[in-house]
């Protein structure tokens, strides 16, 4: 996981280049569609509160949320497509209903990089419109799959381009190199422990993974197996998606 120490266009919390031991999991070969997410929708998800965290329920009742942001407009609502402008709250409102969770940050890298240490989910090779939905080329997303040749080493697709995924994990972005420390844990309910006991609150942003349609071919890293993103989980962009996951 990472990337070494002497790469110098990597970030602080991409480094160090390490090994981290995960338990057997499960996640999703796809990005959860519109389809999926219409059985949470029509089984009235964003009416009971027992999928919600505490803090998701607050911000749905307060913001009187009932839909992802992007729902049912003209392009976007193809049953294929990802569920775009999602919540962190409500990724994992729909995980907790469906029985799963978001992927940690290092289930999600090593799902997307396999073991070899690949900088994209397809191998070394630069981004290219063939390989990911990305620099909007497409101006918004696409079937998922459409994008076969930039399948990860598990079979996954979309993990570049499309939409960004959420993760479990929280952003420690104050820590510089120390997050590293953090990132390497599995259990999310440890993170919200460790983030409790700090003296201030400086832990407010989600771990968020992929790039997504919008992602500008000068920014292409963000595409990469390693780079990472954050964002408030009250985050609705268009290009915020998820997928989720569950132990084997």
């Amino acid at each position: 996981m990472g990337l070494p120490e002497k790469n110098l266009l990597a970030q602080d919390h991409e480094k160090p280049l390490r090994e981290v031991y995960l338990s057997a999991f499960w996640i999703d070969v796809y990005p959860v569609t519109n389809s999926r997410f219409q059985l949470f929708l029509s089984q009235h998800g964003y009416e009971q509160s027992q999928w919600w965290t505490k803090e998701g329920w607050a911000w749905r009742t307060r913001r009187r949320i009932h839909q992802p942001a992007m729902w049912g407009q003209p392009g976007w609502d193809g049953p294929d497509q990802p569920v775009a402008g999602v919540s962190w709250y409500e990724a994992m409102a729909y995980a907790c209903w469906a029985g799963r969770r978001l992927p940690t940050d290092a289930e999600w890298e090593k799902a997307a990089r396999g073991s070899d240490g690949r900088a994209y989910p397809w191998g070394d090779e630069w981004p290219t419109a063939d390989l990911a939905n990305f620099d909007l080329a497409v101006g918004r997303t696409t079937p998922v799959g459409l994008y076969p040749k930039g399948t990860s080493p598990y079979g996954c697709h979309d993990m570049a381009g499309n939409v960004n995924n959420w993760t479990s994990d929280w952003y420690w972005r104050l820590f510089g190199r120390f997050c590293v420390r953090f990132g390497q844990l599995r259990d999310p309910q440890l993170h919200d422990q460790l983030r409790s006991e700090l003296p201030f609150k400086a832990i407010t942003e989600k771990v968020d993974r992929g790039g997504g349609f919008a992602t500008a071919r000068e920014c292409q890293e963000v595409l990469s197996c390693t780079r990472k993103l954050a964002w408030k989980p009250s985050t609705r962009a268009p290009w915020n998606g998820f997928r989720t996951a569950m132990d084997a």
